[in-house]
C-alpha cells in the first residue's frame, strides 16, 4: 500500500513538474494574454463539450435495452457527469468512474443490463474514437518528419490499437464468454472471499449475453450508437478548431484533426493521471509545433481545455453529492456506491 501510494504522489510529481515547465518554458504571461483573449469563447466551448456528453449520454441510453429503459435521460447525463468527474479526478481514473456510473445506474436498472449498457458504449466509442486516431497517426508518420522517439511512439500506439480492436471484435463475433471463464477459474481457487461472486455467475452469464446479443438484436440501435459516437467524436475536432481560430486567428481543420488525434492518444494512456497534468499541454505542445504552429498555441489549447474541465468536473462533484444523497436509505443494491463516494 505505502509502494502504491508513493508511486501514485510521484507520478502525480512528474506531471505537475512537467506542467510547471512547459508553463515557464512557454511563458505564463503569454498564455495569460491567449487565454484572456479567449474572453466569452469559454461559452462557446463548454456548450460544445456539453453537446458532446449529450451525445454520449444519448448513445448509452440507446444502449439500454428498451424493456428495462427505467432512467429519465436527464438522470442519465448527471450520471454520465458525476462518473466523469471522478475519472478525471482520481487516480483510479475511468475503473472508479465507470464503476460509480454502473452502480448508479442500477437504481433504476437490473445490475446486469446496467454493466452491459456501460461496456456497449464504451466499445462504441473507443471503435469511433480508433478511426480518428488511426487516421491522425497515419498522417503523422507519413506527412511530418518526426523525432525517432515519436516516431517510434506513434508506430507502437498504432500496432496497439490494431491488436486490441482486432481482440475485441474476435471476442465479439465469436461469442466468447471472457467474463464468465474468469469467474469459473477464480471459482476453482476455492477461496472465501471470492463466495459471493460465485453466486454472481447467473448475472455475470446475462451480462455476457447482453453484450453480445445487442449488435444482432438491436442492428438500427447500433448504428444510431456508432453514429452519436461519431459525432462526439467530431465535436472534439470542432471544439480544437474553435480554440486556435479565438486565440491564434489561423483557422486550420487539419490541425484541429491532429491535436485531437494526440488528446484521444493521451486520454488512453494517461487515463489514470489526475486531470492529466502536464501530458495535455506537453502532446498538444508537440502536435502544434509539427504542423507549423508554436509551442505557445499548443500549452494555450490545453489551458484553455483544463478550463473548461474544471467547469464540468464541478457540474459533475454536484452531481456526485446529490445521488450519493439519493442513495442513502436506499436497499443494500446502492449500498456499495455510497461507500464508493464516501
Amino acid at each position: 500500500m505505502r509502494f502504491k501510494r508513493k508511486f501514485k504522489l510521484i507520478s502525480l510529481a512528474v506531471c505537475a513538474g512537467l506542467f510547471a515547465l512547459l508553463i515557464l518554458k512557454t511563458g505564463p504571461a503569454v498564455i495569460l494574454s491567449r487565454v484572456y483573449q479567449f474572453g466569452w469563447g469559454f461559452l462557446f466551448v463548454i456548450f460544445i463539450s456539453g453537446a458532446r456528453h449529450l451525445l454520449r449520454t444519448a448513445a448509452w441510453f440507446k444502449a439500454i435495452d428498451r424493456h428495462e429503459r427505467r432512467v429519465r435521460f436527464r438522470d442519465l447525463f448527471g450520471i454520465r457527469i458525476a462518473g466523469e468527474a471522478i475519472t478525471d479526478l482520481t487516480f483510479l481514473g475511468p475503473l472508479l468512474g465507470e464503476t460509480v456510473k454502473g452502480v448508479t445506474l442500477s437504481k433504476h436498472v437490473s445490475a446486469e443490463h446496467s454493466a452491459s449498457s456501460l461496456v456497449i458504449e464504451n466499445l462504441a466509442y473507443s471503435f469511433s474514437a480508433s478511426l480518428l486516431v488511426i487516421t491522425g497517426l497515419v498522417l503523422f508518420i507519413t506527412e511530418y518528419p518526426l523525432a525517432p522517439t515519436v516516431r517510434t511512439g506513434s508506430l507502437i500506439t498504432l500496432a496497439a490499437l490494431f491488436l486490441a480492436g482486432g481482440l475485441i471484435g474476435l471476442i465479439v463475433k465469436k461469442h466468447y464468454r471472457v467474463a464468465g471463464r474468469i469467474v469459473d477459474g477464480l471459482r476453482k481457487l476455492d477461496l472465501r472471499w471470492l463466495d459471493r461472486l460465485h453466486d454472481q455467475r447467473e448475472k455475470v452469464a446475462a451480462f455476457e449475453e447482453n453484450v453480445h446479443g445487442f449488435w444482432q438484436a438491436h442492428k438500427i440501435s447500433s448504428a444510431i450508437i456508432l453514429a452519436l459516437e461519431l459525432l462526439s467524436v467530431v465535436a472534439g475536432v470542432v471544439e480544437a478548431w474553435v480554440i486556435l481560430a479565438m486565440t491564434v486567428h489561423r483557422m486550420s481543420l487539419f490541425a484541429a484533426f491532429m491535436v485531437e488525434t494526440v488528446n484521444r492518444v493521451v486520454n488512453l494512456f494517461f487515463a489514470f493521471v489526475p486531470m492529466r497534468v502536464g501530458v495535455d499541454e506537453g502532446g498538444a505542445a508537440l502536435v502544434l509545433k509539427t504542423v507549423g504552429y508554436g509551442a505557445a498555441e499548443g500549452v494555450s489549447l490545453a489551458v484553455i481545455r483544463k478550463i473548461r474541465m474544471l467547469f464540468w468536473v464541478a457540474v459533475g462533484l454536484v452531481m456526485v453529492s446529490r445521488y450519493s444523497l439519493s442513495l442513502k436509505g436506499n436497499d443494500e443494491k446502492s449500498g456499495p456506491m455510497v461507500a464508493t463516494l464516501k
